[in-house]
């Protein structure tokens, strides 16, 4: 519908999605802590302009504990956005990372970006949460209603089936006035839960040709709940190598679990793939994105990519 005292072709303009590329930390590279690796880069992501760093989460797998990483990031940064990619909610107590979550916001100054999930579905990771399979979707869901309760910093009652709590107020609360939770997932069940309690939604492992119907799904569980999602909170993430003789065997393992999806609609190599598969996932709707770059040496590797690829694309998406 026209906007009072305005016709169809003079209506105003849509306003401009706020499209914006970050970095994950390399998942095959080590935590890069004891050779300094990982400050190095995350001196250069600021300094680029990257929009953020992201960092995962797991029980079994390697790799540093992301909340405390990403208070010291805070620590040692002005501008660069703090992403968890994806926090692996089930076997946490939603009260104390609600309080971990809220801590993190403050101490960066409103930067924090999380994005919660049920981890990744391997053997060893399932044992080491040590949480019963059928209660995996149950534990999380209500864990993004409490933690998404107590960040406004009104008292809380509530009785769940997991958790329950009487009066609890959380302090500090988040510099935002209104902290987002992203999911990630893409079954068609994890589809409809963000639709129904996220704030957004990060893919991983999907590729542009079917990312636009995910978000349709979204789309319909919102409504479905009476709610919506910002049209600019549709995000995935892709992984960048300079070349295929980059690519760490552990890495094609991993990336290869889909075998359905073409290695060109989630792994570039060269900034011309990556800066086409960039445009490829922005017609199809996804404004946010988590480059994760996969090289022998990241420093030359992540000037490149921000460069020739990242910089022309988000100045024209």
């Amino acid at each position: 519908m026209d906007s009072p005292g305005t016709t169809a072709d003079q209506a105003a303009p849509a306003a401009r999605l706020s499209v914006r590329v970050g970095v994950g930390w390399n998942p095959f590279a080590g935590d890069g802590l004891a050779d300094g690796r990982f400050w190095e880069a995350v001196e250069a992501m600021e300094e680029l302009g990257y929009d953020s760093v992201w960092l995962a989460d797991t029980a079994a797998l390697p790799g540093a504990a992301p909340l405390p990483m990403l208070a010291a990031v805070a620590a040692r940064t002005e501008r660069l956005k703090l992403g968890i990619g994806v926090l692996v909610l089930p076997p946490r107590n939603p009260v104390l990372l609600a309080r971990e979550l809220a801590t993190v916001d403050v101490i960066s100054g409103g930067r924090l970006l999380p994005a919660g999930g049920l981890g990744i579905n391997i053997p060893a990771e399932l044992e080491a949460m040590g949480v019963r399979r059928e209660e995996r979707v149950g534990r999380l869901e209500e864990s993004v209603q409490i933690v998404k309760a107590l960040w406004p910093g009104e008292p809380v009652t509530m009785s769940g089936r997991f958790w329950s709590l009487s009066d609890v107020r959380l302090e500090p609360r988040p510099v935002r006035r209104r902290l987002e939770f992203w999911l990630g997932g893409s079954a068609p069940a994890a589809l409809r839960r963000v639709g129904r309690i996220a704030d957004g939604w990060l893919a991983s492992f999907v590729g542009p040709d079917e990312f636009a119907g995910m978000t349709d799904v979204i789309r319909a569980s919102a409504a479905e709940a009476g709610r919506s999602i910002d049209e600019d909170h549709y995000g995935t993430t892709i992984f960048a190598a300079p070349s295929e003789d980059q690519l760490p065997a552990a890495a094609r393992r991993l990336l290869g679990r889909r075998a359905e999806l073409a290695r060109a609609d989630h792994i570039t190599y060269g900034t011309d793939e990556l800066r086409v598969l960039l445009h490829r996932f922005r017609a199809a709707g996804a404004t946010k994105f988590v480059a994760i770059p996969i090289a022998d040496d990241v420093l030359p590797w992540l000037r490149e990519m921000y460069v020739e690829a990242i910089e022309p694309f988000e100045s024209v998406a």
